[in-house]
């Protein structure tokens, strides 16, 4: 392993361009779009005179000046999350349509906090929708999902073996509804649906870091993160995936989004240095990489300016290229580690580099927010 040094000086091809120059750009909404405070002005001018009358006959001229349409979008608006939240599995898609046609009306004339309230409910209501219960016969319903995904025609044997959700959730991918079917590896399926249809219904009435935040959160969470304990996707992605949420901070640091766009920059920086179970980028000594275009995609990263990434990655080539002597030296290994488990051969080399580039795992850590499955990151335990 050549020296840090010296690999810096190298002249490479510029094998990710643009991606690392931060896509921002490309996920953000058109600049003309409202923001929420202009949505919020709306509302108060349009229910102002209401809000203000102090007696009864105010309140019912107020009342009377408003059109008869006007009145009936804010009940239904005034409804909206006792809709979206009583929607669960044994509702249909009819039932969802109603839905979103009550939020074509609602969102135009809705503060920033009710949107980010429908939009969370409204996550969760697609969740509950797509649930299947636990008791399902397993082999059948594996053997019904394998069907599905990979193609191949469903007999009507194979659809009497399932409850009758599972039935309808099936009758709507037949019909090219919005519902797919997910592959997780390890025998292992889920029903899913289109995320960028629900942030493109979002988007529209928010603030420039929100958009940009559900937006990016729709396209990378599309597809599956793990695939039996191995990362789904490709190096140079991962390296985008966190060039993107470092530079998100860097843009937005006001944004109410700002920590969970933080929690996913450790989480996929982590990965970029320790990889997975059945995932890894380098050799066991952490000496070399097995993909030179790896290499030099880590390379490119350390030229990145006001960034803790380029400094993590500095770092861990400098590691990469220490001696076992020099290691030692550096990073002394206790017979135990921080958590009291004892260090065993194998986890010498992690256990350095932990100390080399201060990090922690961020699935040990006290954070518990889920950023790996929708457009809005929500609290594991409120699953």
């Amino acid at each position: 392993m050549k020296s840090l040094s010296l690999i810096q000086n190298k002249k490479l091809p510029l094998i990710i361009g643009s991606s690392l120059v931060f896509a921002l750009t490309a996920c953000q909404p058109p600049s003309d779009k409202a923001t929420s405070s202009e949505a919020q002005s709306t509302t108060i001018q349009s229910t102002q005179p209401v809000a203000e009358a102090k007696t009864p006959k105010e309140l019912t001229k107020a009342l009377v000046e408003l059109s008869e349409e006007t009145l009936k979008e804010r009940l239904i608006c005034s409804k909206l999350n006792d809709t979206i939240n009583e929607i669960d599995n044994k509702n249909e898609i009819e039932d969802i349509h109603a839905v979103q046609h009550q939020l074509t009306a609602c969102l135009p004339v809705a503060n920033n906090a009710e949107i980010l309230e429908w939009l969370a409910e409204y996550q969760a209501m697609y969740t509950r929708f797509l649930s299947v219960d636990s008791d399902i016969d397993n082999s059948a319903f594996y053997d019904l999902m394998s069907s599905i995904e990979q193609g191949k025609k469903v007999s009507v044997t194979q659809l009497k073996a399932v409850n009758p959700h599972v039935r309808y959730l099936v009758s709507l991918i037949m019909s090219r509804s919005d519902v797919s079917v997910r592959y997780l590896g390890e025998g292992d399926y889920e029903f899913h649906h289109d995320l960028t249809a629900m942030a493109d219904t979002f988007s529209p009435y928010l603030p420039e870091d929100q958009a940009a935040f559900v937006q990016r959160m729709a396209q990378d969470n599309q597809g599956i993160f793990w695939f039996d304990a191995a990362i789904a996707f490709s190096f140079e992605e991962l390296v985008e995936r966190t060039v993107f949420w470092e530079d998100f901070m860097h843009h937005y640091p006001q944004s109410i989004f700002y920590n969970d766009a933080n929690v996913l920059f450790n989480s996929y920086r982590y990965l970029l240095f320790f990889g997975s179970e059945n995932t890894q980028w380098t050799d066991e000594e952490m000496r070399e990489f097995y993909d030179l275009d790896n290499e030099q995609l880590m390379v490119q990263l350390t030229q990145r300016s006001d960034s803790k990434l380029a400094k993590n990655v500095q770092n861990f080539l400098i590691f990469m290229d220490q001696s076992d002597t020099e290691r030692l030296k550096r990073y002394p290994i206790p017979d135990k580690d921080e958590n009291g488990r004892e260090i065993d051969e194998r986890n010498i080399t992690p256990y350095q580099l932990h100390k080399a580039l201060d990090l922690s795992s961020p699935w040990t850590d006290t954070q518990n927010r889920n950023c790996l499955n929708g457009i809005i990151c929500v609290d594991d335990n409120a699953q």
